[in-house]
C-alpha cells in the first residue's frame, strides 16, 4: 500500500498499525508492572489480543519483509514530509 501523503498521516497502513499496537501494548505492560492483578488490565490485554494482535503481527511481517533500500526510502519520505510540515 502506498504511503498516505495527505492529511496528518505520514505512515502507511502497516506502519501505523504497528505503531498503534506498540503504543497500546507498552501502555498495558507499564500498567501491569504496578498493578499486575488488576482485572481491568487483564481485560484490556485480552481485548487487544482478540481484536488487534493478528492484524498487527501481519503488518509487522510486512515491515520485516522490506529491503534495506525500501526502509531507507520510507525513512527519507517520512522525514521529508515532517520537515515540510514544520516549515509551512
Amino acid at each position: 500500500m502506498p504511503p498516505a501523503s495527505t492529511g496528518r498521516q505520514l505512515l502507511d497502513a502497516d506502519e501505523a498499525r504497528v505503531a498503534r499496537a506498540s503504543r497500546e501494548l507498552t501502555k498495558i505492560a507499564a500498567a501491569m508492572v504496578s498493578r499486575p492483578m488488576d482485572r481491568d488490565l487483564h481485560e484490556q490485554m485480552r481485548g487487544f489480543l482478540a481484536r488487534e494482535s493478528e492484524p498487527a503481527l501481519a503488518s509487522w511481517e510486512v515491515l520485516l519483509a522490506r529491503t534495506p533500500d525500501e526502509l531507507k526510502e520510507r525513512i527519507s519520505t517520512v522525514l521529508t514530509a515532517q520537515a515540510l510540515r514544520r516549515a509551512s
